[in-house]
């Protein structure tokens, strides 16, 4: 399944940061990924799923007043108050995730993040934090910890993008290392 095309319409240019750039392909990106990780049991499961990817990125944005009459209004019943009710009470759950579908999102957020795409952000972070490259690389040498709920796929999805940030990370370490008169 897809997100729901009006829905789809929608929610796009709230993803729209204030530079003006998209951050949809984010959401894309990670759905695909969720995708990998679960496959709905029917139509009803597959359709909350779809629903929470297209939201998921936008935090409490649903829980704000109007956003959810706003959404009804636009998209036309192509989704329901209660659809939206339950996709709110299911972002709030993605640091501990409680079901299935949640747990498959918030995988997929995680290894996302954990990947080069990930160190590519904060590496862009980076200097509006004061931060350097080098102290960038460190940090993500230092390990990441896997929840207890992710599934053994999730696992071996994260360890594969882990391994290439650590390979990329000793690399650039190595590039960066100071050189002494013998290594001329």
């Amino acid at each position: 399944m897809s997100f729901p095309p009006r829905l789809a319409s929608f929610v796009r240019p709230l993803y729209i940061d204030l530079d003006g750039v998209s951050r949809f392909e984010e959401v894309e990106r990670i759905a695909t990924i969720a995708r990998d990780l679960y496959v709905p049991r029917d139509g009803e499961e597959s359709r909350a799923f779809e629903i929470l990817l297209i939201f998921h990125r936008l935090g409490g944005w649903l829980e704000k007043v109007g956003n959810i009459s706003r959404t009804l209004l636009a998209c036309g019943g192509e989704v329901t108050e209660e659809e939206l009710r339950r996709t709110a009470r299911s972002i709030r759950r993605l640091s501990t995730p409680s079901s299935e579908i949640e747990r498959a999102v918030a995988s997929a957020v995680r290894i996302d993040e954990a990947g080069l795409r990930g160190l590519a952000e904060r590496f862009a972070r980076a200097r509006r934090e004061g931060l350097s490259i080098d102290e960038v690389a460190r940090a993500a040498l230092a390990g990441t910890e896997v929840p207890e709920w992710f599934t053994d796929e999730a696992r071996k999805m994260l360890r594969q993008r882990l391994e290439a940030r650590r390979a990329f990370c000793l690399a650039l370490l190595e590039e960066s290392a100071p050189r002494g008169p013998s290594a001329k």
